[in-house]
């Protein structure tokens, strides 16, 4: 994180005794999120995660330090977050880890919304007839705007003549309890199409280096998982 600190310092050096050149802009997409990270015991449940869809947009302010390279600024609102589907085949009753006779199934939603705001290193790498090929990297800091856990399964306790009792299970919460913010690297690429309206599209990836503590059912610990975006945008620069 330091070493990025001084590049970025370096770099806003160099563009305030050139007078670099400043554009601002407006983008808006779409971002598939998903957590990734450690699950738990194996031997305990077996998760299966979901991809959730969500919006990505604001506004970016870039200054050109060179015909081929610039710093951008941006502030974005982003929706992050998964779905995961959970079979659990034991856990804990009256204090004991009990093997179920039938495995717990559970939907798990962890939805998350920010204000994200990268700090993105751009190189044009070529230049072709009707457009550029830019790279794209840098890194983000996000503050947690809101949050939302729901949990809708069925687990299979075991009854008197032998055989298992369904017990449906519902929670629900704003998640205040996880990190309020979330820091990430980020990179991908750009098209800057030459055009009357400036015009890009740009593909980002942005993965999270915090793990986030994530609720499960009660009787569980919470599950440590870091967020992961794949984003596209429509840029304009005005």
């Amino acid at each position: 994180m330091k070493v990025i600190l001084l590049l970025i310092m370096f770099l806003l050096n160099v563009l305030l005794s050139a007078q670099a050149t400043a554009s601002w802009g407006t983008k808006i997409g779409m971002n598939l999120a998903q957590h990734y990270g450690t699950k738990g015991d194996e031997g305990d449940y077996e998760v299966k995660t979901r991809l959730r869809p969500g919006f990505i947009g604001g506004m970016f302010v870039e200054f050109a330090a060179s015909e081929n390279l610039s710093l951008g600024f941006e502030a974005l609102y982003t929706q992050k977050g998964s779905k995961q589907k959970i079979s659990i085949s034991r856990m804990e009753l009256d204090g004991v880890i009990e093997e179920l006779s039938q495995p717990a199934t559970m939907d798990v939603k962890y939805y998350l919304d920010y204000l994200e705001i990268p700090v993105l290193f751009k190189l044009k790498t070529m230049s072709l007839p009707k457009c550029d090929l830019v790279a794209i990297a840098g890194t983000a800091m996000a503050v947690k705007v809101k949050g939302y856990h729901e949990l809708d399964g069925t687990v299979y306790l075991p009854d008197q003549e032998g055989g298992s009792m369904a017990l449906p299970i519902w929670e629900e919460s704003s998640l205040s309890d996880i990190n309020m913010f979330d820091f990430s690297f980020v990179y991908g690429g750009a098209l800057n199409f030459q055009a009357k309206y400036p015009v890009s599209l740009e593909y980002r990836f942005t993965l999270g280096w915090d793990y986030l503590y994530l609720p499960t059912y009660k009787f569980f610990e919470p599950v440590a998982l870091r967020n992961q975006t794949w984003s596209v945008l429509l840029c304009t620069t005005f």
